[in-house]
């Protein structure tokens, strides 16, 4: 679908704006008509940790997504997906929730060398020679 609104010049920020105010209007109503009440957290780690899903976590790792594909195209940074649970544990590690392990360092490792494996151009001309 990304690759669909990009050959088509949608507006990645608007597209964006458009789809999570309908998510957001479709979770107000149905929690509204579920009998649902709000309160708004007074929470300061709970704002911050909002803005950062929403805005570093959602969008602009969504924007970054939607560059990737239309510079290497969709079938290549497909595979860059591969990559997220690394970028979650070093993120994790970072914000003190987790603690780095040698499972961890060796999952990280592993996704990176399977993804310079995918994407890595062979040599074709190399490779039927003995």
């Amino acid at each position: 679908m990304s690759l669909f609104n990009s050959n088509r010049g949608t507006h990645p920020v608007l597209a964006n704006t458009f789809g999570m105010a309908g998510a957001v209007l479709f979770l107000l109503f149905y929690t509204l008509i579920q009998g649902q009440h709000y309160t708004v957290p007074t929470d300061v780690n709970f704002w911050i940790g909002l803005l950062y899903l929403s805005v570093l976590a959602s969008f602009l790792a969504w924007m970054f997504y939607v560059k990737l594909i239309q510079n290497i195209g969709a079938s290549e940074s497909s595979y860059m997906v591969a990559m997220f649970p690394a970028i979650g544990g070093i993120a994790s590690v970072l914000l003190g929730e987790s603690q780095l392990s040698m499972s961890l360092v060796l999952g990280i490792v592993l996704a990176c060398f399977g993804v310079y494996l995918a994407l890595r151009k062979k040599d074709v001309s190399n490779s039927y020679q003995h």
